[in-house]
């Protein structure tokens, strides 16, 4: 016979996954025992309950479930700092909602190196096993326009500098901005598969108040941003950002660990984010034939065959590291699509990030 505390418990363990099982489909993964094993080891009992019931202001949650508000909106409050829920803006006060991004969760959680802290390699092995054999396969959009993110060319690199947009710049965006963070690479805490810097996922503005809230970004100036720019350039590392004409956030992509560029280097899925408006050039009398371009490449673009290299329109993705490697300047980025590519926004960061009122 059961005794009356293990039917408690079990009571209670029932709920709690019943809670974490939404939290998860919430994300689109309401049956993977991985996520929902890595939101168990992360949230409580009360939390999850907590976090079921969203979206809510605490006093909302306080009439839902009969509990004290003060003890909600503290909890709710260190939900937040913890990257597990979100607020936006009411009329009420902060009102928490939760993302339903599964990719955006993730980062999220793995910007705070205190979970690695408390959890150990195990941690991350598990958001590694989650992303290669879950994750990772939601990824690819036949539409263009749905695919979420985009390359940022070498705008130095670009045969018509005229032709390239201010968002297209990291230099232009980073000068713009009011305010920049830096956030370790969370793809690189997930995968450590390289030894590439982690600080090099920089925010702007509203995007990187909230990283410099939560402890998890360091503040940069300018010159600071635009320093870690170029060595991410020369260590080979694609910049990239939001699919939109008004991004909030650049990444320096490496193709082992970032979850776009290993989706298609890795997994071999091609239709995961978009290239920029730009392809490499090659002029053939200028080449030397010395190999530099085709180790550059991460994406199998530009082989040699013989003799001068070539570039293989369908796989280019249009960074320019190839041209930024070059030791004769034999190669150039020309401007191959318009500038409606780029869609208006339409999705940001912006969306799901509102700071918490001081």
């Amino acid at each position: 016979m059961i005794s009356s505390p293990n039917i408690e418990r079990s009571l209670m363990e029932n709920a709690k996954r019943d809670h974490l099982r939404t939290f998860a489909g919430r994300v689109g993964f309401p049956d993977s025992e991985i996520l929902i094993g890595l939101l168990d080891m992360m949230i409580s009992d009360r939390e999850a309950e907590w976090i079921a019931h969203l979206p809510g202001t605490p006093h909302d949650l306080a009439e839902r479930l009969g509990q004290d508000e003060a003890e909600i909106a503290q909890g709710l409050a260190d939900l937040y700092d913890r990257g597990l829920v979100l607020i936006e803006e009411s009329p009420e006060g902060p009102r928490y909602i939760t993302t339903e991004n599964p990719g955006w969760l993730m980062d999220l959680i793995l910007f705070d190196r205190r979970y690695v802290e408390r959890y150990g390699e195990a941690f991350l092995d598990r958001w590694r096993e989650f992303y290669n054999r879950e994750l990772v396969h939601t990824y690819e959009h036949p539409d263009p326009e749905a695919r979420p993110w985009r390359v940022i060319p070498i705008a130095e690199k670009v045969e018509d500098s005229r032709s390239v947009l201010p968002f297209e710049q990291v230099a232009a965006l980073v000068r713009q901005a009011e305010r920049i963070s830096v956030q370790q690479c969370p793809c690189r805490v997930r995968e450590r598969a390289c030894d590439n810097p982690l600080e090099t996922c920089f925010a702007f503005d509203r995007v990187a108040e909230y990283h410099i809230r939560r402890g998890v970004g360091r503040e940069l100036t300018v010159d600071e941003a635009l320093d870690i720019l170029k060595r991410c350039e020369e260590l080979g590392l694609v910049h990239t950002t939001e699919n939109t004409d008004r991004p909030t956030v650049i990444c320096n992509c490496c193709p082992c660990c970032c979850v776009f560029l290993r989706a298609i280097t890795v997994h071999g899925k091609q239709a995961v984010m978009e290239e920029s408006r730009f392809q490499a050039v090659v002029d053939q009398e200028d080449c030397i034939a010395c190999g530099t371009c085709e180790e550059r490449c991460h994406f199998g673009a530009i082989k040699r065959f013989e003799g001068p290299a070539q570039v293989n329109a369908a796989l280019c993705m249009g960074c320019g590291l190839c041209a930024s490697a070059c030791p004769v300047g034999a190669i150039t980025l020309v401007e191959v699509r318009d500038p409606s590519f780029i869609p208006k926004q339409q999705w940001s960061l912006l969306d799901e990030i509102s700071p918490q009122g001081d």
